[in-house]
This record gives structure tokens, C-alpha cells and sequence, in this order.
């Protein structure tokens, strides 16, 4: 595990422990506890936070777009915490730094296996559940996650901008691609993302995560072939 203090964690994800018990646990994978056998790992955690974070979303989607069906709520719900979402959420609140591993899991790249940090993410909703109940998981949901339902609502269960670019250019026997850079802080980076076809920038879109920068560069980039 990093040597930074569990402290610096806390900052990034805006919440101060009463019981640091909760945190160390979610923090904690499976391989880590070969080595020490008298702790707990994540996985009970991962399962909770899995139903809490479903829970918190509906709720929040139901109140929020009251003139959408089932199946489209579905579709925004399952899109806002798949796990490249949750991966992206991880990666920028930098769980991975703070992981407890095996040594081995540590030497093979665990802290950026997304099967591990995407279980983090869901062990650590679980922690915020038992130090502060739902209105603690409802304030980090709504800071990093709810911001992304905006543009997940405007075209429910559509092909996302990326595929449509694609598709359009494979067609004509072209491929495009994208250079990404990135300024600021880990917790609170902007990406930004710029299509390239033939050498030319055809699009450039900005975001929170390069997920985000790519999809905002693509609909820029289609909205001139369309």
C-alpha cells in the first residue's frame, strides 16, 4: 500500500470517517488477506455497496426525469455504473494509491486491474453507507457521479458518439483516432481530447474524464458530417 495517509483518501472523496474501520475494509482485497489473515477484505463490502449505489441512482432518476419510461431509466441507470464508469470514477479519486494488496497482486499491476478498482468503488459506497448512512453515499454520488447523467439522459440507450464516428468512417474505408492530454490535479483533472482523421483534427471536446473528452470530440466531429 502507498505510504500516504489514509487522511489524503479522505480529502479526495470529500468525507472524514468517524470510524476508520469502514474505510480500511473497502480498501481491503482479497489477496491481502492471504498475508493477513486475521483482517477482512472487500468483497462482503462490494456486494452491499453494489445494491446501495443502485438504490441512490433510481431514486435519484425517478425524481429527476419523471417523463421517462422504465426501459430508459434502466438504460441511464446501468450506463452511469458499468464498470468503465466506475473504473473512471476509481482512477479519479485514485483508489487504486490506496489499496491494500498482496505483494504479489501489488507487482502484477493490481492497483490497475479494473476488475479490483471497480470493486473498490463498490466496497467503498458500502463504507460511506455504515460511517453516515445514505444521505453520506447520496453527497458522493451527486459529486461524481450525478454530473454525468445529464448527457446519458439526452439520448437514452443510443450508440454513444465514439461508435457513431466510427461506424460513419468505417464505412467510407477511414479510421479515426484520438490524442488525449490532461492538466491538473488526479482528483479533479480535465481532459482533453482531439479526433484525428487523415492527420486533421476534425473535433475536440473537453471533459472530466477521457471518456467524457473523447465522446464531447466525436458528437463535434459528427455534427459536421451530419
Amino acid at each position: 500500500m502507498s505510504q500516504s495517509p489514509l487522511s489524503e483518501f479522505e480529502k479526495i472523496i470529500g468525507h472524514t470517517f468517524q470510524n476508520i474501520k469502514f474505510l480500511k475494509i473497502a480498501l481491503t482485497h482479497k489477496s491481502y488477506i492471504d498475508e493477513n489473515p486475521t483482517l477482512e477484505s472487500n468483497q462482503r463490502y462490494e456486494f452491499l455497496g453494489d445494491t446501495i449505489l443502485d438504490f441512490d441512482l433510481t431514486i435519484y432518476l425517478f425524481n429527476k426525469y419523471p417523463n421517462l419510461d422504465e426501459g430508459n431509466l434502466t438504460k441511464i441507470r446501468s450506463s452511469a455504473v458499468n464498470q468503465t464508469a466506475l473504473v473512471e470514477l476509481g482512477q479519479k479519486i485514485s483508489i487504486g494509491t490506496f489499496l491494500y494488496l498482496s505483494k504479489a497482486e501489488d507487482s502484477t499491476g493490481g492497483r490497475f486491474k479494473k476488475s479490483i478498482i471497480e470493486d473498490a468503488v463498490e466496497a467503498l459506497i458500502a463504507a460511506l453507507f455504515f460511517d453516515g448512512g445514505l444521505d453520506t453515499v447520496n453527497n458522493f454520488v451527486s459529486k461524481f457521479i450525478y454530473p454525468n447523467i445529464k448527457e446519458l439522459s439526452e439520448d437514452p440507450g443510443s450508440k454513444d458518439y465514439k461508435t457513431r464516428l466510427q461506424e460513419y468512417y468505417a464505412k467510407k474505408g477511414q479510421k479515426v483516432n484520438y490524442e488525449d492530454k490532461s492538466a491538473g490535479p488526479d482528483h479533479n483533472k480535465e481532459f482533453l481530447s482531439e479526433v484525428i482523421l487523415n492527420d486533421k483534427v476534425i473535433g475536440v471536446g473537453k471533459g472530466k474524464s477521457k471518456k467524457s473528452a473523447q465522446q464531447h470530440a466525436a458528437k463535434q466531429a459528427l455534427s459536421t458530417v451530419s
